[in-house]
């Protein structure tokens, strides 16, 4: 019958139905004895104009006074009556109020006392559970690393295979033709001098290339001043031969140079993973005519950077999830999904810029902002 959002509604409408019954029933009285009030009146009035002239018109004004008052006493023994009914109700509801009242503050003690102890023995356990997330976020941000280093270890055998190839053709070239000369007995100090001289160069290059790869992907330990297009051209020196394989044409437009403070050996991981990525998805769609722009270009004191491709796109549903830790659209056998992961961290945690994704008429364009 009652709740615990019932009580302040009849609290409160209780009283001022019992106030207006009182008033309705008074007045109610009130008129019903005035009306026959008067129908005495009128009588009496007639009676006493019959007889004014009688002796006995001084003993009916005394009767007349008498049943005045006697009209008074009834009336205040009703209203006397009628307020005890309602005082004795009233009494009766505050005490029925009370009750109810007390019982649902006892009942939201007992829910307030409960929820204070489910609260002190997560207080007691919450450390323990801060403790073990923040060991959990670690490993997996160490398995996240770990699967990065594996990927980018890949990812640099097989450009320096690709960077190899080349001189390494050269040198089976310059054996072929010692080889010949021997042969044919027309091999000369110069010639033997000369092709020396070839093969030191090319095993130079290659030597030279294990150090850049070696030092590229070696973590900088702390900020420096750097030019965003020497950075820009320490990635496309190591993916150059990649793409001419693939034979995609990589357009390098310098609009306006700039210094930044930051990690230029991590801004150049970033450069070279998102020309990987867009050499990936070329050579996946079979594009003609593949190309990759690079644009360097300034806007007040932001330095900007654009690698676009025009490989159609980037399908609508995948725009939140693309820097998303293990998405990939490659096949699984093909790419972690960690690369955009971790270009964004580079960008965004470490140097404070911003890394961003939008698709233009003829494909996906990275923006890269950095102060």
């Amino acid at each position: 019958m009652f709740n615990k959002e019932g009580i302040p509604f009849f609290t409160i409408t209780i009283p001022f139905i019992c106030i207006i019954f009182l008033s309705f029933f008074s007045t109610s009285y009130y008129l019903k004895t005035t009306r026959d009030n008067l129908e005495k009146d009128l009588s009496s009035y007639v009676k006493i104009h019959e007889l004014k002239k009688s002796k006995d018109l001084n003993l009916i004004i005394k009767e007349k006074k008498e049943e005045l008052k006697k009209r008074e006493d009834k009336f205040t023994n009703f209203m006397l009556i009628l307020t005890s009914t309602v005082l004795i109700f009233m009494a009766l509801f505050s005490f029925l109020m009370t009750s109810i009242i007390g019982d649902v503050i006892k009942r939201y003690k007992e829910e307030v006392h409960n929820k204070n102890e489910k609260l002190k023995n997560l207080n007691k356990t919450l450390a323990t559970k801060v403790k073990a997330g923040v060991e959990d976020g670690k490993r997996k941000d160490k398995a996240i690393l770990e699967q990065s280093r594996l990927a980018r270890m890949g990812s640099m055998i097989a450009m320096i295979a690709h960077q190899w190839r080349q001189p390494l053709t050269e040198l089976s070239g310059v054996l072929m033709e010692l080889e010949t000369a021997t042969r044919f007995k027309k091999v000369n100090d110069k010639h033997i001098l000369n092709s020396i001289e070839r093969s030191d160069k090319m095993i130079e290059f290659m030597s030279n290339t294990i150090d850049d790869f070696r030092n590229f992907y070696k973590p900088d330990k702390k900020k420096e001043n750097f030019f965003i297009l020497d950075s820009c051209k320490k990635a496309i020196n190591l993916i150059d031969a990649t793409l001419k394989e693939s034979s995609i044409k990589l357009i390098l437009n310098v609009e306006n140079d700039k210094e930044i403070f930051g990690y230029p050996t991590e801004y150049s991981q970033v450069i070279l993973n998102l020309i990987s990525n867009a050499r990936d998805i070329l050579v996946e769609k079979n594009i003609q005519d593949p190309e990759i722009n690079l644009t360097i270009k300034t806007r007040g004191s932001l330095s900007i950077v654009l690698v676009s491709d025009n490989a159609g796109g980037i399908r609508e549903e995948n725009f939140d999830l693309i820097f998303d830790p293990y998405f990939s659209t490659k096949d699984s056998s093909k790419g972690t999904g960690l690369g955009l992961y971790i270009s964004k961290l580079i960008i965004e945690r470490n140097m404070g810029g911003e890394l961003s994704v939008q698709n233009d008429e003829k494909g996906a364009v990275f923006k890269i902002v950095l102060l």
